[in-house]
């Protein structure tokens, strides 16, 4: 993290020689080299989360909230510092960043041992093994592909059928990033609520509700909820890789979550003018909410699970296998206790029951805390 901050601060730095310079395209150059530079950062982040946060569910929901709006709280407060801030404000922003390097711990985490290096060919096909990952990945695919496909929907809609025009776009295009604020107050609000009637009713129906709004103002309320249910959403995703993913790979799961994201909406953004051609603006939103809801429905599904009572009186879940093609049942997914402990299953201070063990093939995880926990996450519901 250090490394990728300092790599961020050096390629700003060259921007603002470029810029000097008055070499544009070079400045161009260097500041989406300060982009690329930043992306293994969240996967990174994220990947530490179960390890050093006490409350890892709300460290994930935390971050993954920020990292989302900051695609549009960033570009509108360097708008505000670019138009009233001046040089000063701008050698202000670049210090913030130098400071950060200061801030950073310079080692976080377990250490890998030289010999357990990751493979990215062997990694791949381990992470891409486990179901809840596919299903992860396919659910924050779909919900990129929405956003992609909406900046460009709601251009057509506002420059059309709701005779607007570019002002009252922005408006919608802010409302509805600004809406990813909200996210942490919707978790809350509709935590017992099952996920896939959750991703449904936040993601879905508001697309349907724009989809059938006959004026940028009726369409601003379902902008806002689709806005934070996006986020909603992906923070669920988030922890399901956490959980679902292979320890050793989880930072490379993470990773391949993002970059199928950013494929998934740029594609979509790119399809949309010539789909809004074929299908009109408000057509193109229903099909892409249909298909949505089936990729939603899929993704966040329940497993089959059921409860077994152990001999101390505990319990254990019992899964699907998480490699296709396997024939055991293996409980939870593929060793994933060692993610939940690492989140503080087995802090005695949290009082949570006794501390799970971890046995050959099975993992015993010993109260109804921590099934609700585990469970609820991964798409584990016992019967």
């Amino acid at each position: 993290m250090r490394v990728v901050t300092a790599l961020r601060l050096a390629l700003l730095a060259l921007v603002a020689v470029f810029l000097y310079a008055e070499l544009p395209w070079a400045a161009v150059a260097a500041a989406t080299l300060t982009v690329a530079a930043g992306v293994p950062a969240f996967p990174s982040l994220a990947a530490l989360v179960p390890q050093v946060a006490d409350d890892p569910e709300r460290a994930t929901d935390t971050l993954v909230t920020w990292e989302i709006s900051a695609f549009v709280i960033g570009p509108a407060l360097g708008g505000l510092l670019v138009g009233f801030g001046g040089f000063a404000s701008g050698a202000a922003s670049v210090l913030l960043i130098a400071a950060a390097l200061v801030v950073l711990p310079r080692r976080v985490g377990e250490q890998r041992p030289d010999d357990q290096r990751v493979q990215l060919r062997h990694g791949l096909r381990e992470v891409l093994a486990v179901p809840v990952v596919r299903r992860a990945v396919a659910s924050v695919m779909a919900l990129n592909a929405v956003i992609g496909v909406l900046g460009v929907t709601l251009l057509s809609l506002a420059m059309g059928s709701w005779r607007a025009g570019v002002t009252e776009y922005g408006w919608a295009t802010a409302v509805h990033g600004f809406a990813s604020l909200a996210a942490p107050a919707l978790i809350l609000l509709l935590r017992r609520v099952r996920p896939t009637l959750a991703a449904q009713l936040v993601v879905v129906v508001p697309l349907v509700a724009v989809a059938l709004a006959p004026t940028w103002t009726v369409a601003l309320p379902p902008l806002l909820l689709l806005g934070a249910g996006l986020t909603m959403v992906e923070c669920r995703t988030t922890r399901m890789l956490q959980l679902g993913a292979p320890p050793r790979y989880l930072a490379l799961a993470l990773g391949v979550a993002d970059a199928a994201l950013i494929a998934a909406a740029m594609l979509a953004a790119m399809a949309a003018p010539a789909l809004i051609d074929v299908f009109g603006p408000h057509v193109l939103l229903l099909v892409v909410a249909a298909a949505c809801a089936a990729a939603l429905g899929w993704g966040l599904r329940a497993q089959s699970a059921r409860r077994r009572v152990a001999d101390d009186g505990g319990f254990e879940l019992e899964a699907e296998p998480a490699v296709e093609g396997d024939g055991r049942r293996t409980v939870v997914l593929n060793g994933q206790v060692d993610v939940a402990l690492r989140g503080g299953l087995d802090d005695p201070s949290a009082d949570r029951g006794q501390q799970a063990q971890p046995g050959a093939g099975a993992t015993g995880v010993r109260s109804d805390r921590d099934e609700v926990e585990v469970a609820r996450t991964l798409g584990l519901y016992a019967t």
